[in-house]
């Protein structure tokens, strides 16, 4: 009985989804972990109840991925349908793997009664959280034999990325106990790696060891934000450092390779080594006023000035590279190339440019230890480099002679004014060829909208309109949606032409064109001039009923328009015919056409001034 029991239940359960036609996720008592789940997602400003209300059509369905948004400016809520096929209730933890968002409001709604209201975030107290945790963790309690929808509400100024999973607790506390492992390890050796850096400071007095500790601090401080434990251990209470504790490090970080650069450098001259320099100071300069920038506009500009900045430290090492190629200035290179590339994932990441897998966000993690180690292997085999550069300095100075050094000196004159010709070229021909290239684009753009605009009304013409039939057909069979083509006629046109004359004609048609243009509000649909006095309009995915009720609207707003020539108003009325259907054969595409101008023929032997539908019914 208790199965007959369990399989009704579960059938139950499945009608139900399929009738909510709404993506859910199943658990039972098998279930350990879902990651990357399917659910809906909308950026409208809802209120709470407003969100439980929205009907489905204006959700976006996101299936088996991460949200990326980008940075954005509102709340961004997220929905999806939680079902238990057990006999009894089912815990569920609910993670947000991104400890970074600011606020994460949840709703856990089942028959109308919410089962739970939670707000968290790095924006609140550490305390506001159910689970004291570095991650965003919400408790959830399944009612059995039932489906129940989970809501989030998620509000952030540094980049909406947001990858949910839903585990077993217990499942939860091992892969935790495993990540935190491997985490503490690697963290751990960086700080190593920082120790021994300020150690080899304190014996050798070299500059370039504190420099290089400082960074990979920094390093080390932005892998414990990132994960979120700086947060939890630092400033549990004070969540408002959280928000400049990433960026400040960052800044920080790129402003340190310039001076660890300037210590180890080989050569003595540098094209870029003044723009190098103060940009550089601007940047760690802006450190004592962006703590004043809203949010979003504080992420912004550390992203973005850091990785321009970093592009300048890199081409600076590079060319310092090619002067003279030598181990600690490779692995330098090696270690700004790290870092500058971290910097670009941030970027893509944050402003949702494309849509990496970033749950967890490893790329970082592999590129800070990259980073970490090459700075360490630069300034132990620099040190090295210049212990025994001291021991054979006066070898060398006795061995040169100044006729060599007058050669190389003038060898090395030749190769920069060589290079800088041939960056001269290249960019006086690059110049020309951007300026030759935008001018064909704006002709080309120009012939486009000449070739797909009516000269006289501003909207689509025929040759557009046949086109976009043949595009609506291909989706209404591909997606089984109804296609409405309206064909509209002014009525007793001629009279209008030969009583005022042809220019009061042509404002009758450009009248017509742009009221039946303002009646149009959704992307999709398009309005064209036919010919003559006869327009089209393609409506995607709209039942007759509502091809009818548009050609209603728009016939009345022209019944009560009027053109005013000279002081004299001149009214007029149009005709429609109607044709709604889903495709079946997208090689007929004047099939539409036909049927909307039988309809509209109908219209005109039947008084004009009206709107008939195809078929047509006596």
């Amino acid at each position: 009985m208790k199965c007959a029991w369990l399989f009704f239940g579960g059938f139950t359960l499945l009608l139900i989804s399929v009738a909510s036609h709404a993506k859910g996720i199943t658990l039972d008592k098998h279930f350990k972990h879902l990651q990357d789940i399917s659910f809906a997602y909308t950026q409208q400003p809802l209120t709470p109840e407003q969100a439980k209300l929205l009907p489905a059509k204006s959700w976006q369905q996101l299936n088996q991925q991460s949200l990326n948004l980008g940075i954005a400016n509102h709340a961004v809520w997220i929905k999806f349908i939680m079902t238990n096929a057990e006999s009894y209730e089912l815990p569920a933890l609910l993670s947000i793997d991104n400890p970074l968002l600011d606020k994460v409001t949840v709703f856990h709604y089942h028959k109308g009664s919410t089962l739970l209201f939670k707000e968290i975030g790095d924006a609140l107290p550490l305390d506001n959280r159910q689970i004291k945790n570095e991650s965003l963790l919400v408790k959830l309690s399944l009612p059995p034999l039932s489906s129940s929808e989970v809501f989030l509400r998620v509000e952030t100024k540094g980049g909406v990325r947001v990858p949910i999973s839903v585990w077993q607790h217990d499942e939860y506390l091992k892969y935790k106990s495993k990540f935190n492992l491997l985490y503490g390890l690697l963290i751990g050796f960086v700080l190593s790696l920082a120790i021994t850096c300020f150690v080899l400071f304190g014996f050798s007095r070299k500059s370039y060891f504190a420099l290089s500790g400082c960074i990979l601090i920094t390093l080390w401080l932005q892998l414990v934000y990132l994960y979120g434990f700086g947060y939890r251990y630092f400033h549990p209470s004070i969540p408002s450092l959280q928000q400049l504790a990433i960026p400040c490090m960052l800044i920080i970080t790129t402003g340190l390779f310039q001076p660890l650069f300037n210590r180890m450098r080989q050569s003595n001259k540098s094209p870029i080594q003044s723009l190098q320099r103060w940009s550089n100071r601007l940047l760690l300069s802006s450190l004592l006023v962006i703590w004043l920038l809203p949010t979003s506009l504080l992420v912004s500009y550390t992203l973005i000035a850091s990785s321009l900045i970093m592009l300048i430290h890199c081409t600076a090492i590079v060319y310092d590279v090619k002067q003279s190629r030598s181990h600690p200035a490779s692995a330098l290179l090696c270690g700004a190339i790290s870092f500058f590339a971290a910097l670009v994932y941030l970027n893509i990441v944050v402003f949702g440019l494309f849509d990496f897998n970033t749950r967890g966000l490893p790329f970082m993690f592999i590129s800070f230890l990259v980073c970490a180690l090459s700075l360490s292997f630069a300034t132990i085999k620099y040190f090295l480099i210049e212990r025994d550069a001291q021991i054979a300095s006066q070898q060398a100075r006795i061995a040169q002679s100044e006729a060599q050094d007058a050669l190389l000196q003038e060898r090395i004159e030749l190769q920069e004014q060589a290079h800088l010709d041939l960056e001269a070229n290249i960019e006086e021909r690059t110049f020309e060829l951007q300026v030759t290239l935008r001018e064909l684009e704006e002709k080309n753009r120009a012939l486009e909208q000449m070739n797909m605009e009516d000269a006289l009304t501003q909207v689509k013409n025929r040759r557009y309109f046949d086109k976009k039939l043949v595009m609506d057909l291909r989706r209404s069979r591909r997606e089984q949606t109804p296609l409405s083509v309206i064909m509209f006629d002014i009525d007793h046109f001629k009279k209008i032409n030969d009583t005022y004359g042809h220019l009061t004609g042509d404002q009758a048609i450009q009248a017509v064109a742009q009221i039946i243009k303002s009646h149009l509000k959704r992307p999709l649909d398009e309005v064209a001039r036919y010919g003559g006095e006869e327009f089209v309009v393609l409506l995607p995915n709209t039942p007759l009923d509502g091809a009818l009720e548009i050609a209603q609207n728009i016939r009345q707003a022209i019944m009560d328009a009027a053109i005013k020539v000279a002081s004299t108003e001149i009214k007029f009325t149009i005709s429609a015919g109607v044709y709604c259907a889903v495709a079946e054969d997208i090689n007929n595409p004047g099939l539409f056409t036909d049927c909307a101008d039988k309809a509209l023929y109908h219209a005109k032997q039947s008084g004009r001034n009206r709107v008939v539908s195809f078929p047509i019914l006596d």
